[in-house]
């Protein structure tokens, strides 16, 4: 149970106090782990995840920015230790949905904060809901990780609908609280994250009326995606995605905010050392252009190389196969309506290291653990061999070992 509790507090700092969390969440998560009393699972996930923290302080070793570096790379380790931390305490359906509703919670509280005292970026005040060209914010707070922190919210919410709480005022009041969030987001007017919400309502049904098209859908087209358009897809795609640029009112650039002029100069950096990187963070702190890539694969890229890339792309990968090959339909829809929804963010911002992105993709990959274990977090026994066939719809429950 402290474990738990400590978890619970990331969970909800993530989003309510994102530079704290940055500070003292890698200290946390270790706390969580050593007061749960609990042996570490040594699974592929979590292997990787303690791998690419390895590998990030290796990379500091060539950067040639010492300090910068190094503060990039502990917030890489940061958030490989919370992933490692909310896998290890949350084990049962009642401690998942604890830390979701402590990150519910966060971002509702966030939310509150937006609209009570917002920072604009203009001294006018909107014509419509949907002038983006005056966002609003939190002080402190990049405009973009609010609303992203926000966007993973509503997909959270949106799972935790999924796997069927228990009451209908459970459900009523996730539903209300993904209602706030989306409001925060638009607010912000950050393109990214609306476009991952809608993406992610599209994909949710979806896989109710094509259940085998949404399933290729997220494990082919979307890593196609993700590495193809940094790679030079989006040159294809130019007309597309500057059609979807001049969308949202106010805010039409014409180049996607400098990124179709800054993915080329990342390329070319990363390619200055394709296997090892240049460093964490060193893009920003020493690059011509003093701004990151805002795309995770060459983030990552240039931060940790094509090594880094492979370990960080590992823990993803292990993170979400054993939901999409549990025999439950629930579980691959849970994954899938979070990877369909992070795909925008990832795609075109900075969200690699977001300790709020972490804690769910680890929620999400417990996901069938917590389906089929013991109510009882403390219990040690674990459930009959035929409880994952009993288990035919979302919230049906084996009986406990030993009763018939």
């Amino acid at each position: 149970m402290p474990g738990l509790v400590v978890v619970c507090a990331i969970a909800f700092a993530s989003q309510w106090a994102t530079s704290a969390t940055n500070r003292y969440g890698a200290a946390a998560a270790v706390l969580a782990i050593l007061v749960s009393g609990r042996t570490p699972r040594l699974l592929p996930p979590d292997l990787l995840a303690a791998a690419t923290g390895l590998w990030v302080c290796v990379t500091l070793f060539w950067a040639a920015d010492f300090d910068a570096a190094t503060r990039m790379g502990y917030l890489y380790g940061t958030a490989c230790v919370i992933f490692i931390a909310v896998r290890h305490v949350v084990r049962t359906r009642l401690a998942l949905f604890a830390v979701g509703y402590a990150f519910l919670a966060g971002c509702v509280a966030t939310t509150v904060k937006l609209i009570d005292n917002p920072i604009p970026n203009s001294l006018k005040a909107r014509d419509s809901v949907l002038d983006f060209s005056i966002r609003y914010g939190i002080e402190g707070v990049n405009y973009n990780y609010t609303a992203y922190s926000l966007a993973a919210g509503v997909a959270l919410a949106g799972i935790l609908l999924l796997l069927r709480p228990s009451t209908k005022i459970e459900m009523l009041g996730i539903a209300a609280a993904a209602a706030v969030l989306f409001w925060g987001v638009i607010l912000t007017g950050t393109r990214g994250a609306l476009i991952a919400i809608v993406v992610g309502l599209g994909y949710l049904l979806l896989s109710t009326v094509a259940a085998r098209l949404a399933r290729a859908l997220a494990v082919v087209v979307v890593p196609i995606v993700l590495i193809g358009v940094p790679l030079g897809l989006y040159r294809l795609l130019g007309s597309e995605m500057l059609w979807l640029d001049g969308y949202f009112a106010g805010r039409a650039t014409g180049d996607l905010s400098g990124r179709l002029y800054i993915w080329p100069y990342a390329l070319s950096s990363w390619g200055e050392s394709p296997l090892l990187g240049i460093g964490p963070g060193m893009l920003t702190a020493t690059g011509d252009l003093q701004v990151g890539a805002h795309n995770l694969l060459l983030s990552v890229g240039n931060d940790l190389g094509l090594i880094g890339v492979l370990l960080y792309a590992g823990v993803l990968t292990f993170a979400l196969v054993g939901p999409f090959r549990h025999p439950t339909p629930t579980c691959f829809r849970v994954a899938g309506v979070f990877l369909v929804s992070q795909t925008p963010i990832w795609l075109t911002g900075h969200w690699e290291v977001s300790p709020v992105c972490f804690v769910a993709l680890a929620l999400v990959s417990v996901t069938p653990l917590a389906l089929r274990s013991p109510v009882a977090e403390n219990d040690p026994k674990t459930a009959p061999p035929h409880a994952a066939r009993t288990v035919g719809r979302v919230g049906a429950w084996p009986h406990p070992v030993g009763r018939p």
